[in-house]
């Protein structure tokens, strides 16, 4: 009981250090440059995500002990983060115009935040959740510590000194963990290739499903930069930041879902799409009067405490956004559970293309940029409808066995 209150606490945590860095930057930084931080952010985010998926779900799944699978593990993890960290060092150097001064420190922090990730990972593996919070917390803390240390040597608010903040608590983190792991989980790890081939059949799709949401808001940044300016990125990203609360709790309500659903599905219960149903509705219904709760009280509450006021627009468009991947989630759940990722993954996937699309084309014809959140909810609105299709129209193997529960 007090390791699942600990690794809940842990996703809290974690969610805070990224909160409390994106307030001091809406508060500090102009809005140009708050938008390249953004970019940078939402780049991390996605690096992060493909190296969770192709990495860490690897040692999840293989036996990261059995030498072989060991040494390919330690291969893949160094290939993926030489990728994230070259492709960081690259976006910082073309789009960002901070020259080496910013790309250097951001590639840096993304280094640091795989490997504090991969800590993390592991300490999720071996059940560890209290040792995974006295990490979390430590690297809340350090950031916390270093955002006034660096603020008072730079002089200035900066995108480096936010993101140097960041690597200090990823470093610190990275410590504390080697020291709470026992050594036989980093000690020995030499590359190897003989089991490469068969983990990347795994991992690619893995990473592929994880990475597809952040690289499309990524995708969705980039546009408006292009189309735009990174002013209207800054301004984009203060109206999401808004509603970023009501988006780790949907993200929290999906994982404690499937936890649920794959305990039914281990115990032989009997499907039942309309209970799959109600917790969509009721997800989708929370995040709607959460969501205008938080959207009205930023409106009223942004001007004293960012020095600006947040575009209404936006803002609601990020409601719907995220009521409609609420409304899809516990039906991805579902299909997760039955063991049908392939099906998710499609419908996910032109859910993003068609949102880009939407996209591209209003903001190409002069449309506002509160216009982007509401284009990108129309794919969510598909891949919701098409989910729910889906889990109704397969058969359950179970549905013939009588007398079992039904209760979610």
């Amino acid at each position: 009981m007090r390791d699942g209150v600990a690794g809940v606490a842990a996703q809290g945590i974690t969610a805070a250090t990224s909160l409390l860095v994106q307030l001091v930057a809406a508060v500090s930084l102009g809005l140009s440059q708050y938008g390249v931080f953004a970019v940078l952010l939402a780049m991390l985010v996605g690096a992060n995500a493909l190296y969770i998926g192709f990495v860490c779900d690897s040692f999840t799944v293989f036996d990261r002990h059995e030498p072989r699978y060991r040494a390919a593990l330690v291969s893949a993890a160094l290939l993926v983060a030489a990728l994230c960290v070259s492709g960081a060092l690259l976006l910082a150097l073309t789009f960002s115009g901070g020259g080496i001064s910013l790309a250097v420190p951001y590639a840096l922090l993304v280094g640091s935040k795989l490997a504090a990730e991969t800590v993390r990972r592991l300490f999720v593996v071996r059940v560890s959740f209290r040792a995974l919070l006295l990490n979390d917390v430590c690297s809340l803390v350090v950031t916390a510590l270093a955002l006034p240390v660096l603020l008072g040597a730079s002089g200035e608010p900066t995108p480096e000194v936010l993101l140097g903040s960041m690597c200090c608590g990823a470093l610190a983190a990275v410590s504390l963990g080697l020291w709470q792991l026992p050594r036989s989980e980093w000690r020995g790890l030499r590359p190897g290739i003989t089991e490469l081939p068969g983990l990347a059949r795994f991992a690619v799709w893995r990473a592929l499903q994880s990475g597809l949401r952040p690289l499309t808001l990524l995708a969705a940044r980039l546009l408006v930069a292009g189309l735009i300016s990174t002013a209207a990125v800054g301004v984009l990203e203060l109206a999401r930041l808004v509603v970023a609360p009501v988006q780790v709790v949907i993200n929290g309500s999906g994982s404690l879902l499937l936890g649920k659903l794959a305990a039914r599905e281990r115990g032989g219960d009997r499907r039942d799409p309309r209970l799959i149903g109600r917790a969509a509705g009721a997800l989708c219904g929370g995040t709607v009067v959460t969501g205008l709760l938080s959207a009205v009280l930023a409106l009223l509450l942004a001007p004293p405490l960012f020095g600006r006021s947040v575009d209404a627009g936006a803002v609601f468009g990020w409601v719907a956004y995220l009521a409609l991947w609420a409304a899809g989630l516990p039906y991805a759940t579902e299909l997760v559970t039955r063991r049908m990722s392939r099906a998710v993954f499609l419908p996910r996937l032109l859910d993003s293309v068609m949102g880009l699309a939407v996209a591209t084309t209003v903001l190409s014809l002069d449309a506002p940029v509160a216009a982007l959140p509401w284009a990108l909810a129309l794919g969510g609105g598909y891949a919701a409808y098409r989910l729910r299709t889906l889990v109704r129209s397969e058969p359950s193997p179970l549905a013939a066995e009588p007398g079992t529960s039904r209760a979610l």
